[in-house]
């Protein structure tokens, strides 16, 4: 059924637009949902999906884009992005008057959406929270507070939420369906003191990342912050944004803001210190930061930092190797065996929607580069790694 060109045309007609992008790849669970109810209606599989598209269809269309759309999310994913947003809350609430303003772009069924509303009661702040997503069906979910996707990552659950978030949290978060794309993603609800997109624009070409970051840039407060994955720190920025102290944030500048902040790739140096001795790394540093280097020496470091990240995997500390290889693929995009590394590291973190993700690149780098590992291998493990992982939710 998926070599049905005129199917593959049809939802690319018709979901392309709702979601901003046309994946390399729909998700399994959209082709039997076609299958199921163009049989159910007597039709073809193209014909049902262009007649769901047609005006007067919004209920089919809301579940045509529940089956197409990944939700894989969970309450305080990444939770130390949640402590961090914590103390940046009450810096935030000392500088400006009235209650701060969030939004989560692409939240889901709603747990990150919660969980920033919660972390901004922890730190004592007034907050209105906005969660944004293109699903119908997640916004509903969303709105009901009772979460079915009901666990968290690296965090417990606030035991309030045993049954349904409580009422005075959800009264300080509103949802709406709109997509990253659209002429007004955040609906005319900002500017924002913070904004979520995590998991999100990972799936889009790497050369539409700049524009739609800059579109979020648009609806921060200055001094604002934007926070991504750790994973998708490695992506390309706009000029208004700079990168921030940790793996993911990013930081809209202020007035004169100072130098800028320390990169990823300078924060890993005190990670790799404890894999191995600077002589091993092959790379020299001066006060902690990398020095420049001689592209031949270049290229020795970074397969070096790939080995200390498959030794910081080895050892069960998934979360640094992460930081490792988002300092690695943020200087070497096209590393074939850091995008490996990476999705190994973001399934040992339970986050499957992003692994597959990685896994997937590994197929887009070139072997040209690659140095101590088998490329072709890699590859296969590779396909074999995201093909265990198809529609991870």
């Amino acid at each position: 059924m998926r070599d049905d060109r005129s199917l593959e045309r049809a939802l690319a007609r018709v979901l392309s637009p709702r979601l901003g992008h046309v994946p390399s790849r729909w998700p399994e669970t959209l082709y039997l949902h076609v299958r199921e109810r163009a049989q159910r209606a007597g039709q073809g599989e193209a014909e049902y999906v262009e007649r769901v598209g047609q005006a007067g269809e919004a209920a089919l269309l809301a579940m045509l884009l529940d089956a197409a759309t990944i939700g894989h999310t969970a309450a305080y994913r990444h939770p130390e992005q949640f402590d961090r947003l914590q103390r940046a809350l009450a810096g935030l609430a000392a500088r400006r008057p009235g209650p701060l303003r969030i939004w989560c772009a692409g939240c889901s069924t709603g747990e990150e959406a919660y969980s920033a509303a919660q972390s901004a009661q922890a730190a004592g702040v007034d907050a209105a929270v906005l969660g944004t997503d293109v699903n119908p069906v997640a916004i509903a979910v969303a709105r009901s507070g009772l979460l079915p996707q009901r666990r968290s990552v690296g965090a417990p659950l606030p035991a309030a939420w045993a049954e349904r978030v409580p009422e005075a949290l959800r009264r300080r978060v509103r949802f709406e369906v709109a997509s990253l794309t659209d002429a007004q993603p955040a609906l005319g609800a900002g500017p924002f003191d913070v904004i979520f997109c995590r998991n999100v624009l990972i799936y889009f070409d790497r050369e539409q990342v700049p524009r739609l970051l800059g579109r979020l840039a648009a609806e921060l407060v200055p001094g604002g912050h934007v926070i991504l994955s750790p994973a998708e720190g490695i992506l390309p920025l706009p000029p208004e944004l700079r990168r921030g102290p940790a793996p993911g944030w990013l930081r809209l500048p202020e007035g004169d803001d100072g130098p800028e902040p320390a990169s990823p790739r300078a924060r890993v140096a005190q990670i790799e210190e404890e894999s191995g001795p600077a002589s091993a790394r092959g790379g020299a540093a001066v006060g902690g930061v990398a020095v420049a280097q001689a592209p031949a020496a270049a290229a020795v470091a970074q397969d070096r930092r790939a080995d200390a990240a498959a030794r910081l995997l080895s050892a069960g500390r998934a979360a640094e190797a992460e930081q490792v290889l988002s300092a690695l693929l943020n200087a070497d995009p096209e590393h074939l065996e850091g995008w490996f590394l990476l999705g190994e590291a973001l399934l040992a973190r339970g986050e499957r929607a992003q692994a597959r993700a990685a896994f997937q690149r590994v197929l887009r780098c070139s072997a040209a580069g690659t140095r101590n590992v088998d490329a072709d291998a890699l590859r296969r493990a590779a396909v074999r790694r995201a093909e265990a992982l198809r529609d991870p939710r």
